[in-house]
């Protein structure tokens, strides 16, 4: 998640939605671990037929919600 925490939301809007392997890349991830992701439901995801994009707005939302704090 290094790239997405400097980049800040008024940014993104201007990005548009990305595919699969944009968005890996924007976080920094494989694409397999982008899918397993997926499939757990653990980021949201537009599916448009069998295309499949993200709005990294809100990916970055629901990856801050999957944060754990240090102690």
């Amino acid at each position: 998640m290094n790239n997405s925490e400097n980049i800040p939301n008024r940014n993104l809007s201007l990005v548009g939605f990305m595919n699969r392997r944009e968005m890996a890349r924007f976080l920094g991830i494989s694409e397999r671990k982008l899918s397993t992701m997926v499939s757990r439901r653990e980021i949201p995801v537009i599916k448009l037929g069998r295309s499949v994009r993200f709005d990294p707005i809100e990916v970055k939302k629901a990856l801050k919600r999957l944060t754990i704090d240090a102690c």
